[in-house]
């Protein structure tokens, strides 16, 4: 085989708040576990070229195709906002210039296989990027596999992209690491049958356990998301963390967690309406200093607030305002970030 021929791989991943606590650092540690994984199978060190593209507010790619050796792997973190079809336009653009096609002269890269890993719902107008490179992909031009894990997943969204879509039952640290356990055995599967002669790369290893092919979606009627998010500051350590809401029959959104965050966007939900706290059911405490309760600044931000601090002179961590915070008699709107 020609050394200068390349088997393009695209890791095309979701970042978006949705990611937020151990999602994203189990996707970390697999992407850590799969890399070293390449480095020790000779085939893979031959053949394979990796490229890293994030998705939330919006789509970047980390590095371009680069060989196992000498790839070095972002640090992942959450960010505001879902842009699939900005990711999808950029999967597309790197595709276009980055793989090299077959010419009289020479054969170009093998058919790229490129996995997309998502657990939420697109936030932008996603559609015509799928439609884009749906058709930009027939005939085929690479292998999408489209991963969704959690339950908040619109599977009908991934079929608009491509036929190979995939279900993650299992999203615990274990089930992401079974994950990346197969994709790396699917990246050095296919290094092994090109290096052996193969023309293309489809058949991949069994699905591990937790891993399936989802039957038909379920309609999803509501203009409301899945899930809600608050971003929120601590008031004693000026730290952002980031409170999940689920979307439950009757409408009202019931607090499932807290999660601790890199960078407070105070602009993350700016296009979207706000929230009026009576749709609310709960607060988790602040996963920083453990404060049961927050208060909503004139500023907009939300900041913590412990027992004792209830109805006496605190500042607020954001504009150091100063403002008595007590129990509301009635509702009000509170700003969401972008999920």
């Amino acid at each position: 085989m020609s050394q200068d021929r390349r088997l393009p791989i695209y890791l095309v991943l979701d970042c978006s708040e949705s990611m937020a606590g151990t999602a994203i650092e189990a996707v970390n540690a697999g992407l850590q576990g799969m890399l070293k994984d390449l480095r020790s199978n000779p085939y893979a060190l031959e053949t394979a070229y990796l490229s890293v593209i994030t998705f939330h507010r919006e789509a970047r790619q980390h590095a371009p195709l680069t060989e196992v050796m000498k790839f070095q792997l972002p640090n992942l973190s959450v960010r505001a906002g879902s842009s699939f079809g900005a990711a999808l336009r950029l999967l597309q653009k790197c595709l276009q210039a980055e793989v090299v096609r077959s010419s009289a002269t020479r054969k170009g890269d093998y058919k790229p296989l490129v996995f997309l890993l998502t657990d939420g719902q697109p936030t932008d107008n996603w559609e015509p990027a799928a439609a884009a490179l749906r058709q930009a992909n027939n005939p085929r031009i690479a292998n999408i596999y489209a991963i969704g894990c959690g339950p908040d997943v619109d599977y009908e969204t991934l079929r608009e992209v491509t036929d190979i879509v995939l279900k993650m039952t299992d999203v615990s640290n274990s089930g992401f690491a079974k994950f990346f356990v197969w994709l790396s055995a699917s990246i050095s599967s296919a290094s092994v049958k090109l290096e052996g002669g193969a023309t293309a790369a489809f058949d991949m290893p069994p699905l591990p356990p937790g891993i399936e092919v989802p039957g038909p979606s379920e309609p999803y009627d509501s203009q409301e998301p899945r899930q809600l998010f608050l971003q929120c500051l601590c008031r004693h350590q000026k730290r952002p963390y980031l409170v999940r809401y689920a979307l439950r029959p009757n409408g009202q959104y019931v607090a499932m967690a807290a999660h601790e965050l890199e960078v407070y966007e105070r602009d993350g939900g700016k296009y979207l309406p706000p929230i009026n706290t009576s749709r609310l059911d709960g607060l988790p405490d602040c996963p920083y200093c453990g404060n049961p309760a927050a208060a909503n600044c004139e500023c907009g931000v939300i900041a913590c607030i412990g027992p004792r601090e209830i109805n006496r002179p605190i500042p607020c961590p954001a504009c150091d305002r100063v403002g008595v915070f007590g129990p509301a008699s009635v509702s009000f709107d509170v700003r969401r970030s972008g999920g």
